[in-house]
């Protein structure tokens, strides 16, 4: 089933969107934890991400943009929402009802499953947290395209499509985030 067909199948019957749940949660929730490095606040963020694109997916008109890059930015709007108050607090959560959440959707990830296998992504690379915390210190604009560039292995284009800007753009904010990501090194 296309994605297409897929996203008219949801907006008919919401309970079909545990499809994209299963399929792109791992995606999102290792995009988010790179990009945060705490398992806690991804946990949170990617279950905020997927909650406005449930509450939202009724508004989400096709035009052969992925359910991915969507959820991409979905969940960079929330990462940058996190960096710039400090202390991220979800909305959508802390104003739902648990039991209307977990009832959305068919299946959760075992929670020690995940948490097993984000760290075992997260020790493959050994100069990750010095990478990392170079990242951190650089403005947000260039954190998020090189960590869709590199981490995610997203194309110029898919980049653009995600963030809503021209890939000339993208490639501006990548040479000059690659720049000042080597002077923090």
């Amino acid at each position: 089933m296309s994605e297409e067909q897929l996203i008219l199948r949801i907006k008919e019957d919401p309970k079909h969107f545990g499809i994209v749940y299963d399929q792109y949660y791992a995606a999102i929730f290792n995009y988010v934890y790179k990009r945060t490095g705490n398992f806690d606040v991804s946990r949170d963020i990617t279950s905020e991400t997927f909650l406005k694109a449930f509450l939202n997916i009724g508004k989400f008109s096709w035009r052969g943009i992925s359910l991915l890059h969507w959820l991409y930015r979905i969940s960079t709007n929330e990462i940058n929402l996190h960096y710039r108050s400090g202390k991220y607090r979800p909305v959508l959560l802390s104003e739902m009802d648990q039991e209307d959440l977990y009832s959305s959707f068919d299946q959760s990830p075992d929670l020690l499953d995940e948490k097993t296998r984000a760290e075992r992504e997260f020790e493959k690379y050994e100069q990750f947290v010095k990478v990392q915390q170079a990242l951190a210190r650089i403005p947000l604009k260039y954190q998020t395209v090189i960590s869709l560039k590199y981490f995610e292995k997203l194309k110029i284009r898919e980049i653009g499509e995600v963030l809503k800007k021209p890939e000339g753009t993208i490639k501006s904010l990548l040479s000059r985030g690659i720049s000042l990501l080597k002077r923090e090194l």
